[in-house]
């Protein structure tokens, strides 16, 4: 059977639906039993080397040149094999498949085709915590009479200043004592009446009942005055607002000193601090990209980068308790909270011992206590206090020191970022392997690589045809 072929001399890419521009036509003949899948043609032609054809044409199907013989002078045998990608490239064109690769760029979505780097960089943001130690304060709840039951924030001076004045216990009853009554023998009036005498003795007697017995009814009324120091921290923040000063009492006991009650029982400070992305495509998520926050008085966190995309920074809340030194952070970023968090920053102080019960351990115990009010806290122990016998043997500390490691740590919030880059970048082989797409697309919109899954191209071919073009599709092909 003879019929006209169009050959070419061109190139093209294996999966390409290129259609290469025939350049030569000859007469050829079918060999017997060849198949329109896979033809062979015999071409004689007056050449003395082989023809150098890569592919031909017959009516509309394309074909590859597979191999080229001699058979005699003259008289060459080509074989070819459907180009499927190049005859159908019109039903091709006309489908909607859904697409996995192509290439338009897209750098949010995830490219597991490119692997990652097994090395790694750390990118840093700092910002100071809004609370930083600078002294700091005591905070001091008492029971006592006349309204002074409370929480009072002193200095350090403030609370030995307390501590001192209940060292010496009778000042505090006899400073405000008024003079004893004056006798009736006077050099003008030696020999006073027996109603002067009787007027005297009665002033004397009351004298006596209120300022001997007075400070005996409040110191054993007051019970153990120090107990009445019901607790004391050490806050390394002087932070917190205190109303009007008023003269301290413990239980019935007054003292000299004027303290204002904490008003406010909590302190809340925000701050930013940047997220220091290292990229700007999809390795800004796991597990290119690791986020960890630093949170002083907390230690450190991790949170989850798919959280924070598209986010620049962090905000950071600490809510500081004035009483109990308690400490909430809680992190948020574009209005979302992301994490919340807990601590403590106070160290309990030792002021009070219970189980005594007479007015002599009162001061001893006092004593004691001023030490911790004007000596550093780690040199306090049950050594400086100096009971004696009126001590009972069963007796317990109030508080402990604790809560002060954290203070002594960076006081830096800190956001880092750990970066594990990929061996290529994404996009840099855009027209190679394309980028992720994951979506139904119609071919006839992309050029150059597209990779397909499920494709199922329609028109009138071979199941054969079919099968070969919906599988070059499904491993991907350049759209030329």
């Amino acid at each position: 059977m003879s019929i006209n072929v169009a050959f070419s001399n061109g190139s093209k890419r294996d999966n390409s639906t290129k259609q290469l521009v025939m350049t030569v036509t000859h007469n050829c003949v079918f060999k017997n039993g060849c198949s329109m899948l896979a033809p062979t043609l015999l071409l004689e032609i007056n050449s003395s080397t082989f023809p150098d054809y890569t592919a031909f044409k017959i009516e509309d199907r394309y074909y590859k040149v597979t191999d080229i013989r001699s058979v005699r002078e003259n008289l060459f045998e080509i074989s070819g094999e459907i180009d499927v990608l190049a005859t159908y490239k019109s039903n091709i064109l006309a489908t909607t498949a859904y697409v996995l690769y192509d290439s338009t760029s897209n750098t949010e979505i995830p490219d597991n085709r490119i692997p990652m780097k097994t090395t790694k960089s750390v990118s840093v943001d700092t910002v100071a915590c809004p609370f930083t130690p600078d002294g700091g304060c005591y905070i001091l709840a008492i029971t006592g009479s006349n309204n002074t039951t409370g929480v009072y924030k002193v200095d350090e001076n403030g609370l030995a200043a307390l501590l001192d004045d209940l060292q010496t216990i009778e000042n505090n009853f006899w400073a405000a004592a008024p003079p004893y009554p004056d006798s009736p023998v006077t050099p003008s009036h030696p020999n006073p009446t027996i109603e002067e005498w009787l007027d005297y003795w009665i002033q004397s007697f009351h004298w006596t009942f209120n300022w001997i017995a007075y400070p005996i009814e409040h110191i054993f009324g007051s019970g153990n005055i120090p107990e009445n120091l019901r607790e004391c921290r050490w806050l390394p923040f002087n932070v917190g607002v205190t109303g009007s000063p008023q003269q301290i009492y413990l239980g019935t006991f007054p003292s000299n000193i004027t303290l204002g009650k904490l008003i406010t029982d909590t302190v809340h400070r925000t701050v930013s601090v940047g997220i220091p992305w290292q990229a700007t495509d999809y390795r800004r998520r796991s597990p290119y990209t690791d986020v960890y926050l630093y949170l002083p008085y907390i230690g450190m966190t991790k949170l989850s980068p798919e959280n924070l995309v598209g986010q620049s920074s962090l905000d950071v809340a600490y809510t500081l308790g004035l009483r109990d030194g308690s400490l909430i952070v809680t992190v948020s970023s574009g209005g979302e909270i992301i994490g919340q968090y807990s601590g403590n920053v106070a160290a309990s102080v030792p002021v009070g011992i219970s189980n005594i019960n007479i007015p002599k351990a009162a001061q001893s115990l006092i004593m004691g206590a001023a030490a911790v009010a004007s000596k550093s806290l780690g040199a306090t122990g049950m050594a400086a206090l100096n009971f004696g016998e009126s001590v009972t043997p069963n007796f317990s500390c109030i508080g402990g020191l604790d809560g002060v490691a954290g203070i002594a740590t960076n006081q830096n919030i800190t956001c880092y970022t750990v970066f594990h880059d990929t061996v290529v970048a994404p996009n840099s082989e855009l027209q190679t392997i394309g980028s992720p797409s994951m979506c139904p697309k119609s071919l006839a919109t992309l050029t150059n690589y597209v990779q397909t899954m499920c494709a199922s191209v329609d028109g009138q071919m071979t199941a054969d045809e079919r099968r070969r073009i919906n599988n070059l599709l499904d491993n991907g092909i350049y759209i030329e």
